[in-house]
């Protein structure tokens, strides 16, 4: 009896043991499966962006002409018109190359009634006063720039709590038009302009803003690295339980009892 308890008791350890295993297994090589699919997911943006900057650059007019900016979604556009440096925002928190800074944000106006919005390159951040802003170039008078349509900079997580990045208040920070983040239908409502849309200044370093824009394929290989681990946890979970669940005891059962001296 007590032999038949101790063999149901090791089977039930087993099952659990398997469940366990399978369950582990499912989990990472479901995580691995999804880092692979964002990685593809990279993969086709950056071809959709090749394609979108290989046609002709749009023309002012053929821009301000589309109903909808995000039909030509990365496709460049020539633009004239004049910066309005007064408007100018700092998105805070914005790395390039490990280290902190500012995206530098500057409406661009191209008529006498629209906008748009132009995020125009990247300052770093001084490390013991974000006030403390470096010097950059805004062009008065007529300009001409590429530039690039966007979905517009993406979202950073913000409490909007009044201990805004240092500051005592989100007044004090924006009275240096220092955010965490800007939507552009509510800046253009407190601003009172007409914002077509969103665009990325395209092109060299100039003007004391650096341009370094992050292609979404060069992210990608993380991604791959992410699948490969989960994927390799996967296996090795496979072959743990393999080994000591089939292989070892089966070992064991074929050795010949020892004999007590």
């Amino acid at each position: 009896m007590r032999l038949k308890l101790v063999t149901i008791s090791f089977r039930f350890k087993g099952l659990i043991v398997l469940i366990v295993t399978i369950a582990c297994m499912t989990l990472t090589a479901s995580l691995g499966l999804w880092q692979w699919s964002r990685a593809q997911q990279k993969w086709a943006l950056e071809d959709s962006v090749e394609k979108m900057r290989a046609l002709p650059a749009l023309t002012k007019e053929a821009y301000l002409a589309l109903s909808d900016p995000m039909q030509a979604l990365h496709r460049r556009v020539m633009l004239q018109g004049r910066w309005m440096p007064e408007e100018t925002l700092f998105l805070d928190n914005r790395p390039m190359n490990s280290q902190a800074g500012f995206w530098v944000i500057t409406p661009f106006k191209l008529n006498a009634s629209e906008s748009v919005l132009v995020q125009r390159g990247w300052i770093p951040r001084n490390a013991y006063d974000r006030t403390q802003l470096p010097p950059f170039e805004t062009p008065l008078g007529e300009e001409s720039i590429e530039v690039r349509i966007s979905e517009g900079p993406s979202q950073m997580f913000d409490l909007g709590e009044p201990q805004q990045g240092g500051f005592k208040s989100i007044e004090d920070a924006r009275s240096l038009h220092i955010r965490q983040n800007v939507e552009i239908h509510a800046f253009a409502k407190e601003r009172g302009l007409k914002l077509m849309g969103h665009v990325i200044q395209i092109g060299a370093h100039s003007q004391g803003l650096l341009r370094d824009w992050a292609v979404p394929a060069s992210t990608a290989y993380k991604n791959v690295g992410y699948a490969v681990q989960w994927f390799a946890m996967s296996l090795m979970m496979a072959g743990l339980y393999i080994w000591y669940q089939i292989i070892q005891p089966k070992r064991d059962a074929k050795r010949p009892p020892q004999k007590n001296a």
